[in-house]
């Protein structure tokens, strides 16, 4: 995980990309009207232990001084929701796009472009970073050694991106394994509770 951090806090990511997978995954689904910035679901991408004041972490920053290692800005404060409600977001010098009115999201046809220029900067961000830290509590049951290949198919389901859907993932998202690829999966704790059906992938 600690080489998905890196990869991600060193290229400028705008925070509310998470926000707009999530809502994307919702719109897929017809459960906009539903989406909540307060869903279990969306909260679980980002909740990390080990700070008492800010319970969120995630290492999407599109401002300030890159380092090339953990930043104490990747810690978030507990208002995160009530940022990315449709009334603040409305507001946002990038991702207004998201929000319909005070009290609603929207999903653009031209979501991609917009995600791809207001969010990614014009930059595709890597898919194994992506997953390797969003999935980071995922259980998977896999045959045969697993690959990076696997996580980046996970990824793909975790956020709904079925093969026709290729057209968008290729926008957004590269998917070049770094030289010195780390370790991508860990064994699993089978005494541990999954709080999700495990991705067979």
């Amino acid at each position: 995980m600690r080489w998905a951090i890196d990869t991600l806090g060193a290229q400028p990511l705008h925070p509310t990309f998470v926000m707009y997978l999530y809502l994307r995954k919702q719109s897929r689904v017809g459960r906009l009207t539903e989406a909540s910035a307060s869903s279990d679901e969306l909260l679980a991408l980002i909740e990390m232990p080990g700070n008492p004041t800010k319970p969120y972490y995630f290492p999407l920053i599109d401002r300030g001084k890159r380092t090339g290692t953990p930043l104490s800005t990747f810690w978030r404060a507990s208002n995160i929701p009530g940022s990315w409600s449709p009334g603040s977001i409305r507001r946002l010098a990038s991702g207004s796009w998201l929000s319909a009115n005070e009290s609603a999201y929207a999903m653009p046809d031209n979501h991609v472009d917009l995600a791809h220029q207001q969010m990614l900067y014009n930059r595709s961000v890597s898919a194994l970073a992506m997953g390797a830290y969003f999935l980071r509590n995922d259980g998977f049951v896999l045959s045969g050694e697993a690959s990076a290949a696997d996580l980046i198919a996970g990824f793909r389901i975790k956020f709904d991106y079925p093969p026709e859907t290729n057209n968008e993932f290729t926008r957004l998202f590269t998917t070049t394994e770094p030289e010195e690829p780390p370790t991508w999966f860990e064994p699993a704790d089978l005494n541990a509770v999954l709080i999700e059906e495990p991705a067979d992938v």
